[in-house]
This record gives structure tokens, sequence and C-alpha cells, in this order.
């Protein structure tokens, strides 16, 4: 198991114009990845891609990857060009997550806008979203990376929020390269056990995002760590486990993910850098040597 960190933790505005300090910074506080975000992916340059890989060969980082479908572009959308757009979005990313030896795709794949009544719509979005997927992994494969669908809680999507529901829906799409990423802030809304969501994903859990109820910094919550380590461990999860809290209030990404109240007692950035190798310890302690 590798433990990693969200480049977003550091972050509290969209203004971010590369992913190269956050290398260096998550390799100093204890690190294993880094996982990257945002349309910050499509921004950079191919010699930012170079230097990006660079960096993370140097300092031993490994790359990972979340993207949501941009607006206009959503995967279940009853029409067909939006849905191809959402396709392409994607394929788009493989050449270059292939530069920076990233081998999986993962964030809010399944992020349309809710269109009520949803007995009316909701059998055909399942059908695109099984349709989109498998495309996209399809394309994907060309280049053996994985597609890992996170799944979130119902306020921020209606196709499916449950490891079980993620399940049935991989089963039906039928390709060795789609997965899921489950994250413990939605599972905390939607599952009834994080035990036996983590089992039912088993082998099609292909990334794991670990932090607190309210999205802060592992042990300033209530969410049982002991859990999620011991489930993880009975699947044999040997890919990454990524701390993406969410934690900086103020600044446009603060209002766009809804944070209304520091949750870094306003840490300065040396603060930040200090409270993530904090984390990262305590997690290799419970996760990799502290297993009973």
């Amino acid at each position: 198991m590798k433990f990693g960190i969200h480049y977003i933790y550091w972050r509290k505005d969209l203004d971010c114009k590369s992913y190269l300090p956050y290398v260096e910074k998550a390799k100093k506080a204890g690190f294993d990845a880094l996982e990257l975000g945002d349309y910050l992916f499509f921004e950079i340059s191919d010699h930012d891609v170079t230097e990006l890989a660079k960096a993370a060969q140097y300092y031993d980082i490994e790359l990972a990857l979340g993207l949501d479908p941009p607006a206009g572009s959503w995967l279940t959308s009853f029409d067909r060009e939006e849905r191809r757009k959402g396709i392409e979005f994607y394929k788009k990313a493989f050449p270059r997550m292939e530069k920076l030896g990233i081998k999986a795709v993962g964030g809010n794949m399944l992020n349309a806008p809710f269109t009520a009544p949803y007995d009316k719509y909701h059998e055909k979005e399942y059908e695109f979203a099984i349709d989109s997927i498998r495309k996209i992994a399809g394309a994907a494969k060309g280049y053996d990376i994985g597609i890992n669908v996170e799944i979130v809680n119902r306020y921020e999507s209606h196709i499916i929020n449950t490891a079980a529901q993620a399940k049935r829906m991989l089963d039906e799409i039928d390709m060795p390269n789609a997965g899921m990423t489950l994250d413990s802030f939605h599972m905390n809304v939607e599952e009834s056990s994080y035990t036996n969501a983590i089992l039912t994903a088993g082998g099609r859990l292909g990334h794991f995002h670990l932090m607190e109820n309210h999205r802060g910094i592992l042990g300033t919550g209530h969410l049982p760590l002991n859990e999620f380590r011991d489930a993880l461990h009975y699947i044999h999860y040997d890919g990454i486990l990524t701390m993406e809290c969410l934690v900086r209030a103020g600044g446009s990404l603060g209002d766009c993910c809804r944070i209304w109240r520091d949750m870094t007692r306003w840490a300065d950035e040396a603060g930040l850098d200090e409270q993530a190798s904090q984390s990262v310890h305590a997690m290799k302690y419970l996760f990799a040597e502290g297993n009973r």
C-alpha cells in the first residue's frame, strides 16, 4: 500500500498554475504518492509535463489523477453529443497520463445534474453510464490505464452512491480495467457498514480516499480508522491510500467545496506542511506497522 496526499490539501483557490511544488512537499512530508486533479491537468504545457515527470522520478513520488467531466460533457446525458464530449475528455488525458506514469484515472465521473422525476430518467441514465464508462475503459486499455469511478454521496451524484451499486454496474460493464474509488467522507453518508462496503468492492477497488467525516485531517473526526484498516487488509488492497482533506476556508476552492470554517487552526504554509507530515506518519503506523 502507498500513502498519498491530494495536492488541493495545500490550496484554497482554483488559481494553481503548476503541480511541481507539491511533488517536493509530498516527499518532504513523508508521502509516497501525490494525487493531481482539476482541469489544470490539461492546462499545463508539454514542457511542464516533462518537468513534472522528472520531479516525480527524482523524488520517487507516484502520481495519481482524479478528473470530473466538465459542464456540458456529462457521461449520462440524454444528449448524445454531450456524452461524446465526456468520453473524449477522458481519452484526451491518456497520452499525458502515460508520460507521467499515472496508472489510473478516477473522479466523480457520474456527476451530471439531477433531472426530476427520478423514476422517469434514472434507468436510461444508468444505461448511458454503462455505455460511456465501457467506451472510456476500452480506450484506456490501449495505454494500460485503469478507470476508477468514484462513488460519491447523494448530493454529488444520483446515479450510484454505494459500493454495492458500483459493483453491480462494473459487473455489467465487464471490463478488466474498470474499477471504483471509495471515499470515507462519502461512505459516511451512504454506507451502512464501512467493512461491508470495502469487502463488496473487493478486487474492484482501484483507489481509496481517506479523510474524516467532515473531510478534515485524520484523527480530528469520528470515523473508525481501525475498521477501514482491517477491511482494506482483508481484501489485500495494495493501491494508493490518498489523504484527500479539504481543510482551508476562504478562496474560490473553499467556496466551491463549501468549506465554511477553517479546519487547520488557520495554519500558515509551514503549519500545513507539519500537519501533513504528522498525518502520514500516523497513517503509516496505523495501516502498515500498527496492524493489530
